[in-house]
């Protein structure tokens, strides 16, 4: 979809303010989510002069002497919802052309949200190896469940492929930002390898390893008590039966 879950958003975005590129690109930027919120974040949240930024005059020429935003997008219907003052240059064309004309480490971090799983598995391994070329840091987002979906006459939006955490950390990824439905992959190596910034559930305390167990023992008590009463209650029905059987001889 050209736009992303509200989850999703607050951990890319403090991704991308850690490593507050001077040149970004984003992949597959359909509505232009993530290039608004970066142009914001990085150019005008911190700059005391914003307020002359946003004037008709400063934004029909594009004179950001910030962060360079770019952007690649496939379905050009999907750039009549973007603003003209977020992306310093958009390029309509599919990735799979465009990413092998972009030089090595042009960017110093390529955002690819929500685009790889419309790509088959061989052609989003090559997506990913043309993204780590380009780009000095990249974050890819995919779904962790990835559902049928064909939309007419827009073949961007097919779903081709499924990704697991694994398959990120085999191509490279040192870190995975937290979310519950979707795997966000951080290839940054600036980052130490296996580095993550998921929280690490804690061990349990002592305290309450021995909680457990005896949680576990009361259970298996109360399980024994029960069968023992059953046996007893058999036993008891039995001779009485037996007792039953000889008065009638």
């Amino acid at each position: 979809m050209p736009f992303s879950n509200v989850e999703q958003i607050t951990p890319i975005m403090q991704e991308v303010l850690r490593i507050r590129p001077e040149k970004m690109l984003d992949v597959g930027c359909g509505f232009g989510v993530y290039g608004m919120l970066s142009r914001i974040q990085l150019d005008l949240y911190s700059d005391e002069t914003f307020y002359t930024k946003v004037f008709r005059a400063h934004r029909s020429s594009k004179r950001w002497a910030g962060t360079r935003i770019d952007a690649i997008e496939g379905f050009e219907d999907y750039l009549d919802y973007i603003p003209d003052w977020v992306y310093d240059d958009i390029r309509v064309e599919d990735v799979r052309t465009a990413l092998p004309t972009i030089p090595d480490e042009h960017y110093d971090l390529c955002l690819a949200l929500a685009i790889i799983e419309h790509l088959t598995k061989e052609e989003g391994l090559e997506f990913i190896r043309q993204l780590k070329r380009i780009g000095k840091a990249v974050v890819i987002a995919v779904p962790k469940r990835v559902d049928s979906q064909e939309v007419p006459n827009n073949p961007f939006e097919t779903h081709r492929s499924a990704w697991q955490r694994e398959d990120f950390v085999a191509l490279g990824a040192n870190a995975f930002l937290p979310h519950s439905a979707a795997w966000i992959a951080v290839f940054d190596a600036s980052r130490p390898r296996g580095a993550t910034a998921e929280p690490t559930p804690a061990a349990p305390s002592t305290e309450l390893e021995l909680a457990r167990i005896e949680n576990k023992l009361d259970t298996l008590l109360e399980r024994q008590t029960q069968v023992l009463s059953a046996l007893s209650i058999k036993h008891r029905i039995g001779s009485l039966w037996g007792r039953m059987s000889r008065a009638t001889r």
